[in-house]
């Protein structure tokens, strides 16, 4: 028994590791395919489709989990996971979800900016009224947001502008590695976290995970219904059941020792990348075949 649970939790470390560098080559791909005028253009022309998802997923989204948890009969350090993970917008791994749909991604790209920008202005704001105790100021989250986004996107821009030719040559061979990273990485601490998963079977946390993800996702759809560009309304519902789980372990490792919560969090955000990577699949297929 020991043997299997010192394997699973090797995978799960060789997982973690792999998950950054899976991020970095994910935005440093974005870079290279979304021309940074692109970007502007899109949020200047659509500012009130990306205002919606701002004040969906930093203000009402986070603000009617907390209501919701406060009614649940979950114990608190699982809430409290739950509702930071919740709280924090902007999750990167949208853009390979779009992607995975065939769809445009410069509506994901655009959104994985701005929200995880109005993350770092609304979390400090919301995180010491939900949780009491608990506070991160904005400064604490700017590494997050210059590692995990804006030097890597900004890398791939600079490929793109400055070495058009070597960009064009290297991107089949950066994506065929995000996919593989993207597969090694979800999959991987899935395994890895079964032990966890088990242990925490009763406990609320694997059904609540679900129902918010899935609900906060239909949510982000449904308020997009009427919008005619697919993109957009995709973007919306992976938006809005995908959280930033970078930015909730920053805030934990600022404010809380439970291992709980951070076990919590790390769950919730596997279940949903997992799922969400099957559905994404799924809709690409779909497609793909409707296209025939």
């Amino acid at each position: 028994m020991n043997t299997v649970t010192n394997v699973l939790n090797m995978v799960y470390q060789v997982s973690y590791f792999i998950m950054p560098l899976f991020i970095v080559l994910l935005v440093f791909n974005s870079g290279m395919s979304e021309h940074p005028r692109t970007i502007l253009s899109t949020v200047r022309h659509n500012w009130s489709y990306f205002l919606r998802l701002i004040l969906l997923n930093n203000l009402l989204i986070p603000l009617g989990l907390w209501l919701i948890l406060r009614l649940m009969p979950i114990e608190s350090n699982y809430a409290i996971g739950l509702m930071i993970l919740f709280l924090c917008a902007g999750a990167s791994t949208v853009i390979a979800f779009v992607q995975a749909t065939h769809n445009q991604t410069v509506f994901a790209v655009s959104s994985m900016i701005l929200l995880t920008l109005s993350t770092v202005v609304f979390l400090p704001i919301l995180l010491p009224f939900m949780i009491e105790g608990a506070e991160i100021t904005s400064f604490d989250l700017v590494g997050s947001l210059v590692s995990s986004i804006l030097l890597p996107l900004s890398a791939g821009s600079v490929m793109r502008l400055l070495f058009t030719d070597l960009s064009s040559r290297i991107r089949p061979y950066a994506l065929k590695l995000q996919k593989t990273t993207m597969t090694l990485a979800i999959y991987g601490m899935m395994i890895g976290l079964l032990p966890e998963l088990i242990s925490l079977i009763g406990s609320g946390v694997i059904v609540s995970s679900i129902g918010i993800v899935a609900v906060a996702s239909v949510i982000g759809f449904v308020m997009e219904y009427s919008n005619t560009n697919e993109a957009m309304r995709i973007t919306s519902g992976f938006t809005s059941g995908q959280r930033n789980g970078a930015v909730a372990y920053a805030v934990v490792i600022n404010n809380f020792s439970d291992p709980s919560v951070l076990l919590t969090i790390a769950v919730a955000t596997t279940i949903s990348t997992v799922v969400f990577s099957m559905l994404s699949n799924y809709m690409g297929k779909v497609k793909l075949e409707e296209a025939r």
